[in-house]
């Protein structure tokens, strides 16, 4: 795992790509991504970064990597699970290979097919190619989007970075925030691509690539997410139960290619546990197995415990309490580059630690969830499906919006009545409606359109079978842009890297052969996964609720934070947010939670959303750009983000 970074040219000219000491610093931001190694390749229209967290082959695997001639160079950050049978195909066809580095195969698959080299890759990646032949440079993004991108355009060329922050050490990045995206968060509680806070600068779409060459630049998609299809024969439910479990146990074994310590980590649900079974089986030394959960009661450390002692697991746990300060908050923001409205990544980044204390490699069980319908919304998608739609309409003509009907149930009444998938999945998972949203906007956010959150969730043109439509979207929406991001940003922090099994693309393509009536079946979510997991985990965790990691805690965290954090940032007198968000929302909202009487629905998450805003407005732009909130009015002058000054 590493971090890439850099800029390549797309104009002709002499100007320097890159002003004295950017890449430096650019590289020099992400040492987190990288400890053990760095190096650079710089030359006539390109200039490439690299830090290294060495996985494979330690010793020699150094990067940026060229081929024999040296004509082309390659950086990457991410893991080529099939290196070996690559490795063994390029070999055969002459070329020469010295190390053990799964990046070095990457400028000899370009020699063999150009642009189009991704296809053949098997893994999770983001890439830089430059051809000094062609003066071309190549940007690619893995198929799931599981590692980032970033980029900005510029007069002459190309910027990138594996993160936001390193982009911006450059200083050559405008720092205007883009209001429509901000929108789009406070619907979402992320920011969904290619979108980011900042006008300026976009997120490379998973399964895309840019080219650059002497006519300019160019985004393409090179693979495309796999929508619903039919099996081209009928199978029972074990013959998909099985043929699930033999492709998920290959993606384990693939993903166990290591020479430095490896682990898992283990939350006591289904998905990890099938994941922990499998390795088990998979490796003669005992799996080492991590977990966190948050005392009180609504975790699952016991599950986990159990789970460890049926596989003869090595264990590490640790349990969290809901104590979190607002410097906790703002380094946090720091490390995920954008702000995120997932209290998950409070705990995740703590197991991120913990596993780090003992391995450098750990897989985790994220993407089933997306890919078989694992969450309520899928129960309601599929009831929906099948016709029930109009009886549980039915039901609450009334009273739906009555305040003593749970939240859940208005969602999921309101997500029945949508118009189509988008519509459904901001219904049941948006966090400030449009109309909200309307009434406590100020400044600049009153001039949106209020559908950014709309319009880029029906950019994806989901199917219009709802069960279907709503795991197309979540599992290139949600699990990208929310999960998948603090997954890298918290792992990276540390320095640890993670790997996901059930996102392995031949995995996911077989997924979407699956017939939906087997992935939600009588109200059962993931009931496929079950069938699969029988006989490998208990009945009891296989049968057991959906717990979620932070979900059953939140409340509790925002009646805990009500009168710490959340209040000492919300009601800040120079709170930045206050520019775009009525304050007098916010500490009405506060003071209701500050009672006990929480607030109207979602406003915990829609509070959790401006914190968030809050936080990376205020201290995440000026760390970046290399100047302290704190600094001197006569400091040396650094780039700084002002809300709105003049954008459109």
């Amino acid at each position: 795992m590493c971090g890439i970074c850099g800029a390549i040219r797309r104009t002709g000219g002499e100007s320097a790509l890159l002003g004295q000491g950017a890449l430096e610093r650019m590289t020099v931001a992400m040492t987190h991504r990288g400890p053990d190694d760095s190096g650079v390749h710089v030359a006539d229209g390109v200039a490439i970064g690299a830090r290294r967290l060495s996985i494979v082959d330690v010793a020699e695997g150094h990067q940026p990597v060229a081929n024999e001639d040296r004509t082309i160079w390659a950086a990457q950050n991410g893991e080529l699970f099939n290196q070996s049978d690559q490795r063994a195909w390029l070999e055969g066809r002459g070329h020469r290979l010295t190390t053990r580095c799964d990046t070095e195969i990457i400028p000899h698959l370009y020699e063999e097919l150009g642009v189009d080299f991704p296809v053949r890759l098997r893994g999770m990646f983001a890439i830089v190619v430059w051809d000094s032949a062609r003066r071309r440079g190549v940007l690619v993004r893995d198929r799931l989007g599981i590692k980032p991108l970033y980029y900005s355009v510029t007069r002459d060329g190309v910027l990138f970075a594996s993160e936001l922050k390193a982009l911006l050490a450059s200083g050559e990045i405008d720092l205007a925030l883009d209001y429509e995206a901000i929108d789009a968060y406070l619907s979402l509680g992320f920011f969904p691509g290619p979108s980011t806070p900042l006008q300026a600068v976009r997120k490379l779409m998973p399964g895309h690539r840019i080219v650059i060459d002497a006519d300019g630049y160019r985004v393409e998609r090179w693979w495309e997410y796999p929508r619903p299809q039919e099996a081209p024969e009928a199978l029972s439910e074990a013959e998909w139960a099985e043929l699930l479990l033999d492709k998920l146990r290959e993606s384990v074994r693939l993903r166990l290619m290591s020479d430095v310590p490896l682990g898992a980590m283990l939350s006591g649900g289904l998905d990890s546990s099938l994941l922990v079974s499998l390795m088990a089986e998979l490796t003669s030394e005992p799996v080492k197995t991590f977990s966190v959960g948050f005392g009180g009661g609504d975790n699952e450390l016991d599950d986990a415990r159990e789970i460890a002692r049926l596989n003869g697991t090595d264990h590490h746990e640790l349990e969290l309490t809901l104590d979190t300060s607002a410097s906790d908050l703002a380094e946090l923001v720091w490390h995920m580059d954008e702000p995120v409205a997932d209290l998950s990544a409070v705990g995740f980044i703590k197991l991120c630690a913990l596993a780090r204390q003992h391995v450098t490699v750990a897989l985790s069980g994220q993407g089933a969830d997306e890919l078989l319908g694992g969450y309520r919304k899928h129960r309601a998608a599929a009831l929906l499906e099948r016709g029930g739609a109009a009886t549980a309409l039915a039901r609450w003509p009334a009273r739906v919006s009555a305040p003593y009907v749970p939240e859940r149930w208005r969602r999921t009444v309101a997500a029945l009545g949508a118009s189509d998938a988008s519509a459904r999945l901001l219904a049941m998972s948006g966090i400030l409606d449009a109309g909200t949203r309307r009434r406590v906007a100020r400044g600049e956010l009153t001039g949106v359109s209020g559908t950014a959150a709309l319009t880029a969730a029906s950019s994806f043109a989901p199917p219009a079978q709802p069960l279907a439509g709503a795991l197309f979207l979540d599992a290139q929406l949600g699990l990208v842009d929310d999960m998948l991001h603090y997954f890298d940003r918290t792992s990276m922090a540390h320095s640890l890297e993670v790997r996901v099994p059930f996102l392995d693309h031949e995995f996911v393509e077989l997924c979407a052969t699956v017939p939906t009536s087997l992935k939600v079946r009588g109200g059962v979510t993931k009931s496929i996964l079950r069938t699969a997991a029988r006989g490998r985990v208990p009945d009891r965790i296989i049968d057991k609720p959906k717990v979620g990691f932070f979900n059953a805690a939140v409340d509790r965290w925002f009646e805990s934070q009500a009168r710490g954090a959340a209040r000492e940032v919300l009601l800040d007198p120079g709170a930045r947010y206050g520019e775009l968000v009525d304050r007098a929302w916010i500490e009405e909202t506060l003071a209701s939670h500050e009672r006990g009487r929480g607030g109207p629905d979602r406003s915990q998450h829609g509070l959790l959303a401006v914190l968030m805003l809050e936080l990376w407005l205020t201290e995440f732009v000026d760390r970046a750009t290399g100047r302290p909130r704190s600094a001197p009015a006569d400091a040396a002058p650094a780039p700084h983000l002002v809300v709105g000054a003049g954008t459109t």
